[in-house]
């Protein structure tokens, strides 16, 4: 995994956050968690159609 080295002043990244919506915010979340590499690659897969996610009918067998 390529790594890459910024300075930016932790007010700056404070101030960032702060202004995120929450949806951004959880994706944030995803991008710094362990796992979050995998559900990066699940979520190209999906935005570009090589799966088909489970409607709620499908899921939950209603």
């Amino acid at each position: 995994m390529t790594t890459l080295s910024i300075d930016i002043p932790i007010k700056n990244v404070a101030k960032l956050i702060t202004s995120m919506s929450k949806q951004e915010i959880e994706t944030l979340y995803l991008f710094l968690i362990e796992d979050g590499e995998e559900i990066l690659e699940r979520k190209k897969d999906v935005l570009s159609n090589n799966v088909k996610l489970l409607n709620r009918d499908e899921a939950f067998d209603v």
